[in-house]
């Protein structure tokens, strides 16, 4: 359905685990529909040489569905070893990290702004010189057209008495 080799498919599904929604029964793995958009998405990103952690980032930014029982197993562990203040320190450094990371990306992208308007600008430029280019070349072909033979002549043998004076 994804179009892709069986084992293909396998790898992607154990690398993007977390987005790829699945349910398991009596030691069996089921996937849900929703796992083929996914795995369409994850093909698209790859034809498009994108490596694992930018394609982990789109899959969050995408918002695919992630199953609950996952969610679940992962949060459940630390809350039953009761480390809640380990535990919210944890996540307390980690929204630090992520508004720093937000913050940095804010700049980028400023700064990348910035340089698609000066790359706009260029190629406003650069779209007049070329107009002007063709202006100048419809003028030289109208002043060729205007040249009369006998001119022409007159042209070419004065040229050639230059060559051969001494």
């Amino acid at each position: 359905m994804v179009g892709v080799p069986q084992n293909t498919a396998a790898n992607w599904i154990e690398d993007f685990n977390f987005y790829i929604p699945d349910t398991e029964r009596r030691d069996d793995t089921y996937y849900h529909p929703e796992a083929i958009d996914v795995l369409k998405f994850i093909k698209e990103c790859k034809n498009q040489h994108y490596q694992k952690p930018e394609i982990m980032e789109m899959l969050a930014n995408k918002k695919f569905p992630i199953t609950i029982e996952k969610t679940k197993e992962d949060v459940q562990p630390p809350l039953d070893q009761e480390n809640y203040k380990e535990n919210i320190l944890t996540v307390m450094q980690t929204v630090g990290k992520t508004v720093a990371n937000v913050s940095d990306q804010k700049e980028l992208i400023k700064v990348l702004q910035e340089q698609q308007n000066k790359q706009n600008k260029r190629i406003k430029n650069t779209e007049k010189q070329i107009e002007k280019i063709n202006e100048l070349k419809q003028e030289i072909k109208a002043l060729k057209q205007n040249c009369t033979p006998a001119q022409e002549y007159e042209m070419k043998k004065k040229s050639f008495a230059m060559l051969f004076e001494k």
